[in-house]
């Protein structure tokens, strides 16, 4: 039952996995469900709606052919980090969080399901980015529901390389986002190119993908700490 219905949702959303990835899909939504008894990875664990929410969510991103190298800043319960790496198993990609006892649940379920091209780490955004090792070193990062779009382009930038890009997960409130974030894009050296409406359910818009470019360099002092961030978004 899981199966067809998983087949079913990747079709109508023109979403094209093979019997082994539809298998680990699977997998990792019976690990995170029973992993969810112990450790809160996810409010969603009704099985049609982690598919929707996390799963067709997750696998709708409209990533580049050159975005080999990404980043999923807050990535939570893994997600959309996980089904992408499942989907791309060819690309690597680091998951990050800044709660440690999420990080080692996910890293252990992607073990168990056989997902090897994914780096775990635990650390906050705005530290990690100024480190050597992660500053402008993937060529995406992907974001869902981590903060505001002005706050979450500054947490994020930092990561990216000149010409990589950002695919940041927004609700319904995507286009005031867009235009409350104008002067962070244009400070930290993003453009938008395009926002994706690719996720509905029952008719209405459950996440919009904003991808961005970034066309510059993210200047040094940014970001700044979170407290700055929030108090005082650029």
């Amino acid at each position: 039952m899981q199966t067809e219905t998983l087949k079913n949702k990747l079709q109508e959303n023109n979403i094209i996995l093979d019997d082994y990835q539809i298998d680990q899909i699977i997998e990792l939504m019976n690990e995170i469900v029973e992993t969810n008894k112990k450790i809160n990875l996810t409010r969603i664990t009704d099985e049609n709606d982690f598919i929707d929410k996390h799963i067709i969510d997750a696998l709708t991103c409209p990533l580049d052919q050159t975005d080999q190298k990404i980043i999923d800043v807050g990535t939570g319960g893994g997600f959309p980090g996980l089904p992408l790496a499942i989907a791309y198993p060819q690309r690597q990609w680091t998951l990050m969080d800044a709660t440690e006892k999420k990080i080692r649940a996910i890293e252990r379920i992607a073990n168990n399901i056989d997902v090897h091209n994914v780096t775990f780490i635990t650390g906050r955004a705005e530290e990690l980015a100024h480190q050597q090792t992660y500053r402008e070193s993937f060529d995406a990062v992907v974001s869902r529901a981590v903060a505001n779009l002005p706050v979450l382009t500054e947490l994020c930038a930092a990561f990216i390389v000149p010409d990589g890009h950002f695919y940041a997960w927004k609700g319904e409130k995507s286009e005031q986002e867009i235009r409350e974030a104008q002067n962070t894009f244009k400070t930290l050296g993003l453009e938008v190119e395009s926002i994706n409406h690719n996720l509905l359910l029952k008719n209405t818009v459950f996440h919009v993908i904003i991808q961005c470019r970034k066309t510059g360099i993210t200047p040094k002092e940014y970001p700044r700490n979170f407290g700055q961030i929030k108090k005082k978004p650029l």
